[in-house]
């Protein structure tokens, strides 16, 4: 299934409209939930962290048609919506990726930030728990078989790492970001179906 899964399919597997809810759990304890939404052109979720401040990161990509995001906008909220309050929102930020670059717009407590960062070509926008947007790299690698690695850009601190993909099994991969080792269960569609990260004990499910 592996031989498919990387096989290239050019922008086939864009075209099939899919959603659903990451369920990502640390031993027993469920730590964040991620429900995404997908189309050919668009890519849209809000990562919900079980943490005091009750955290929540809704993020909306446009896909382009070589399974790159060109383009990711991400609000972080603080608390829950109660009645006619709505939770705090304590960031904004806008990424743009062109060519070796990703220029961000953010907006916070201290006004409005423009900053420059260099990247790779190519890179995809990293966002800590999300396997939604890890999904993508499944992806990228379909379309773009001859790239061995994929850059992703965290947008948590602007950095860029190569991720290696590599066959696990026969409906598993392994994505290697840094130190980080994902053991992903994947379709023959390329759709990342559930699971682990084994030295930090964290278990992803799909519904």
């Amino acid at each position: 299934m592996l031989g498919v899964t990387l096989s290239p399919t050019r922008a086939v597997t864009q075209t099939v409209a899919d959603s659903g809810t990451y369920f990502v759990r640390h031993g027993t304890d469920t730590v964040a939930t991620e429900q995404f939404q997908r189309t050919s052109t668009r890519l849209e979720g809000t990562l919900a962290i079980r943490n005091a401040a009750r955290t929540s990161e809704r993020w909306v990509a446009v896909i382009g048609p070589d399974a790159t995001l060109p383009l990711i906008e991400v609000t972080v909220r603080e608390g829950t919506d109660r009645g006619g309050r709505k939770a705090r929102v304590t960031e904004r930020a806008r990424v743009i990726f062109k060519e070796d670059s990703a220029a961000v717009d953010a907006v916070g407590g201290s006004g409005v930030q423009t900053r420059l960062f260099e990247t790779q070509f190519g890179a995809l926008p990293y966002l800590n728990l999300s396997f939604a947007l890890l999904e993508q790299a499944v992806r990228r690698a379909r379309v773009a078989p001859e790239h061995k690695q994929i850059p992703f850009f965290n947008l948590g601190g602007g950095q860029t790492v190569n991720a290696k993909l590599s066959p696990l099994g026969r409906d598993s991969l392994l994505l290697e970001i840094g130190s980080v080792r994902y053991h992903l269960l994947v379709d023959a569609e390329g759709r990342v179906m559930g699971g682990r990260i084994p030295a930090q004990n964290v278990v992803v499910d799909r519904r």
